[in-house]
């Protein structure tokens, strides 16, 4: 059976955090199982919880030794960071998705690095809105304010993010000529009208600009996302529920299937 190492990176869109997510199942997971029915999938969820530079988070486990116990220990640093902020009980962590986070004996010996140089693998690489915010100094509250968004949208260095993006993907290629890099699109988040609203034109114009750096190497595939609609989140929630988790691991699937 043909061998995948499957990695997830970086932000906190893979982690399935609604409610109503009763399969404890993020698109991460749901891509996982659809995978194993076809080949032998060794997994290394990197997603994480925080609003840390995702494109320096994801170049740091791509350029040193990070051992996948590194990387659980982090996750864990997370979760407790979480617990403390006091936005801990507005979140559940699936017990499933929390397996993920728990060190096991062998953790130490696995080194990110190294298992992308020697497998067949499919790196799923979700980053842009933390390193937005990192960027502005601000929270996801903040940047949304009623009558502030399109200002504080105009402000943002997106060719500098997606420079970062653009380099981290070169690196990936150095490891391996053959490796397979899925860019999540960006969708528009959300319930709240006015939101959606006025970030529709500058996530279509992000998503313009991936699609542009996906186009430029053989390794790189984008994920469209933009059937994303309100009914795909809960709330002010601007992380997908089951539905909005479940259309993107669907336009994964389609656009893996096209690509293999």
């Amino acid at each position: 059976m043909k061998k995948i190492f499957l990695i997830g990176a970086a932000d906190s869109i893979g982690v399935p955090y609604s409610r109503d997510n009763k399969s404890h199942q993020g698109f991460f997971e749901m891509i996982e199982e659809e995978l194993s029915k076809k080949y032998s999938v060794t997994t290394i969820n990197c997603f994480h919880m925080s609003t840390n530079n995702d494109n320096q988070y994801i170049n740091k486990i791509i350029t040193r030794s990070i051992s996948l116990f590194d990387i659980k220990n982090s996750q864990n640093q997370m979760l407790k960071k979480c617990k403390y902020s006091g936005i801990y009980p507005y979140i559940e962590m699936p017990k499933r998705f929390l397996n993920y986070y728990k060190e096991e004996s062998n953790d130490k010996n696995i080194i990110i690095v190294d298992s992308i140089k020697n497998n067949e693998t499919v790196f799923i690489y979700s980053a842009f809105v933390n390193d937005l915010l990192k960027s502005k100094k601000l929270s996801l509250f903040k940047l949304l304010r009623p009558g502030r968004i399109k200002d504080e949208l105009q402000n943002i260095e997106i060719k500098t993010i997606l420079n970062d993006l653009e380099k981290n993907i070169k690196i990936l290629i150095s490891l391996n000529s053959n490796i397979k890099i899925y860019i999540v699109g960006l969708f528009v988040p959300t319930k709240i009208s006015y939101i959606r609203k006025n970030l529709k034109e500058f996530i279509l114009e992000v998503n313009k600009l991936l699609k542009e750096i996906s186009d430029k190497y053989n390794n790189v595939i984008f994920i469209n996302n933009d059937n994303l609609s309100s009914e795909d989140f809960n709330n002010i929630d601007f992380h997908p529920n089951k539905k909005g988790h479940e259309k993107i691991y669907e336009n994964f699937i389609q656009t893996y299937e096209e690509h293999k």
